[in-house]
């Protein structure tokens, strides 16, 4: 089949196409000529020549439909379409002619029209296309015109003067200031930008006018023109936020968790609700904290926590706990009454996402050593990366907005509504944990999730409702998750930190704790013995009354250790709270010590003043008697110095009391009893002065 393929002679390097394949006979004409005309040649002349197949030199183009080119295309195939019904007659010159002849009594079109088009179809393919005018290289797509002398575009009509064209130095001022002023900040406005451009032209060209200066509308054409806008938000916004917010999504959460427990993710957010206290309504307690810890297979809320305690380790390890436990006893505790298969989630999953805080820290170890979890953490400012969390805590705060006081407004909440939103605030914090008990529930149980990315082996009958997607997955994908001891989960997953041990107790943040076992190991006994020096203390930060000891490397293992009589003063506390007080105490004894340091050398003073007039009298008074005398007579003149004693401390009367006759004594002893004259109390001189003499 040689029909409509280009063929060229090795001989000229002419290029001929097939036009008409008759039995053994061709017909080619030469695609290069303006003045070509099919000629005959046998198919063993064709053969003979040795002409070679090359590609098509005229590939038929596509044609826009509604343009121009069409236009001239169908214009030019209903003028030829009359010839090309006597394709063969075409041929012959004689009656060629007489064809054309007769189309031109009936179309206004000229025979040279004509001749050109039935040439072009030949030469070009002979479909319809073929006849269509060669747009495509008109114009200078994508090359500026720099080489004027007069502005182009359209002329001025409103504003004086004939403008300057975009030159070369022009288009070098106004990719300068693009490139270096507007793309490098994102808070630079486009007119910001083009009043940089006019100060660079007036500087380089003094003279200029101010009708002959760059218009806006010529930098924003050569602005569009020549930036991609693509490439400028890209370079506009900061690579943090742009990969956040704007870079192409290509793939989904899904892909690569292939069944329930695959990779869970944690996060917390400040409610938008401010909260009263349980005790006194009146009383604004600020807002809550939210947990959440999320299932990226089947988008089921798996854990929560709710409370006061600032984003921190404590607060991730309560809601990781409920993520790994049971939820009905949790639900129990705010009235809520649910079956094990309404909020299946329990066991310990495979990988857990979270911020760089919570899980970036020593405590998180226990996770992997203990449970073999596997932790990622999110890179910097890149929310994205646990979207499925991130996500959820809008959708679960819009479902309590329209019916809950004290929602956080926007900035101009307060001057448009005339008052503080905070004062509307009516839930307290039991009340609010049990509102998102109940919406959490009414999500994973009727929510269907808008978009869900199905796998190719999941049923078409299987909805995108968190708990069905999770029944489904843990039969036929993961399987259960591994169980763990609820209570065992909780203190391995407490902040750990060392501590001491000494006779008085465990100390740990300078708080006293005791326990059974180590008072059974005898650690605090107050004797020489190996007691461990530092042991690893696991604590809630929230309370000081319990901590939890770690004998050994195992983490089934722990003591219960409760707080101590010495530490007492810390009961039913915050450790933060314990802090501060201790550095209270502290700073009292240190202010007592400063006064302490302060008065002491006053005292001193007067016992050297004392001590030294002693000495002075000693000195002025020479003793008459001998040293053995001096030593003899201490017991008199004890009894001496202590008489005088007596007299100097014993109370003094101005009038003397008077006895008509003196008073009855009845003795106490019996008559048989032996006398002793003497009712004094014993003197103690007796037994001090035994080593005197």
């Amino acid at each position: 089949m040689l029909l409509n393929r280009v063929f060229k002679d090795p001989a000229t390097g002419k290029r001929y196409r097939v036009v008409l394949e008759h039995l053994s006979d061709l017909m080619l004409i030469d695609v290069d000529s303006e003045k070509a005309w099919p000629f005959p040649i046998s198919e063993p002349e064709f053969e003979a020549l040795g002409y070679t197949t090359i590609p098509d030199p005229y590939p038929l183009s596509t044609v826009e439909e509604g343009s121009v080119g069409a236009q001239r295309r169908d214009e030019a195939w209903n003028t030829l379409s009359p010839l090309l019904n006597h394709y063969l007659s075409l041929f012959s010159k004689k009656e060629r002619n007489r064809l054309i002849k007769e189309l031109l009594a009936s179309t206004d079109k000229p025979r040279l029209y004509i001749i050109r088009q039935l040439r072009r179809y030949w030469q070009r393919g002979m479909a319809p296309n073929a006849l269509a005018p060669d747009y495509y290289k008109c114009g200078a797509k994508g090359q500026p015109r720099r080489e004027v002398e007069n502005k182009v575009g359209p002329k001025r009509t409103v504003s004086p003067g004939r403008g300057v064209p975009v030159t070369d130095e022009v288009a070098e001022l106004f990719r300068m200031v693009l490139d270096g002023f507007y793309l490098t900040n994102e808070k630079v406005p486009f007119t910001a930008a083009y009043d940089k451009a006019v100060g660079l032209f007036k500087a380089r060209y003094p003279s200029a006018t101010e009708k002959s200066l760059p218009t806006m509308r010529q930098f924003r054409y050569f602005y569009e023109t020549n930036y991609r806008k693509n490439e400028v938000i890209r370079k506009r916004t900061p690579s943090r936020i742009y990969q956040k917010d704007k870079r192409a999504l290509t793939s989904t959460s899904a892909n690569l968790n292939f069944g329930p427990g695959a990779r869970y993710e944690i996060d917390a957010t400040i409610g938008d609700v401010y909260l009263v206290a349980e005790n006194d309504p009146s009383s604004i307690i600020g807002r809550p904290v939210m947990y959440f810890v999320k299932d990226v297979f089947s988008r089921m809320v798996v854990g929560m926590y709710v409370g006061l305690e600032d984003p921190s380790w404590a607060a991730a390890m309560i809601a990781l706990g409920n993520a790994f436990s049971d939820k009905t006893a949790y639900c129990r505790e705010y009235g809520v009454n649910i079956r094990t298969e309404d909020w299946p989630s329990v066991g310990v999953p495979a990988g857990i996402m979270a911020d760089r805080g919570e899980l970036l820290s020593k405590q998180a170890d226990v996770l992997v050593n203990r449970f073999g979890i596997q932790l990622s953490n999110s890179r910097a400012y890149r929310g994205d990366d646990k979207a499925i969390c991130e996500r959820f805590f809008n959708t679960i705060q819009s479902k309590f907005r329209p019916y809950v006081g004290g929602v956080v407004e926007p900035v101009n909440g307060k001057k448009r509504n005339g008052k503080r939103y905070e004062l509307d605030a009516e839930l307290n914090l039991p009340e609010f944990t049990k509102l998102l008990i109940n919406l959490v529930i009414i999500y994973n149980t009727q929510h269907v999730v808008e978009g869900y990315d199905f796998a190719p082996d999941m049923p078409t009958d299987l909805p995108a409702v968190p708990r069905e997607l999770w029944n489904w997955g843990i039969q036929h994908r993961t399987g259960m998750l591994r169980s763990c001891e609820e209570n065992l989960a909780r203190i391995n997953l407490l902040p750990f930190e060392t501590g001491t041990v000494s006779q008085v107790g465990i100390t740990f943040k300078s708080l006293v704790y005791t326990c059974q076992e180590a008072l059974s190991a005898g650690w605090f006994d107050r004797i020489r013995q190996n007691r461990p020096s530092k042991v690893y203390i696991a604590f809630d930060p929230r309370r000081t009354n319990t901590v939890y000891l770690r004998p050994d490397s195992q983490f089934e293992n722990y003591w219960v250790c409760e707080l101590s009589d010495r530490s007492r003063r810390f009961k039913d506390m915050s450790f933060v709270e314990a802090a501060g007080i201790q550095k209270e105490m502290n700073r009292t004894k240190a202010t007592a010590k400063q006064e302490e340091d302060y008065h002491k050398p006053d005292a001193l003073t007067a016992v050297e003043e004392i001590v030294a007039n002693a000495k002075k009298r000693k000195d002025a008074k020479k003793p008459t008697v001998t040293n053995s005398n001096r030593l003899k007579g201490i017991r008199q003149n004890r009894v001496n110095e202590k008489e005088l004693e007596r007299n100097r401390s014993g109370i003094k009367s101005n009038t003397q009391s008077t006895r008509d006759r003196p008073a009855d004594i009845v003795p106490f002893r019996s008559n048989n009893t032996e006398s002793n004259d003497s009712l004094d109390y014993p003197d103690m001189d007796a037994f001090l002065e035994d080593d005197d003499e």
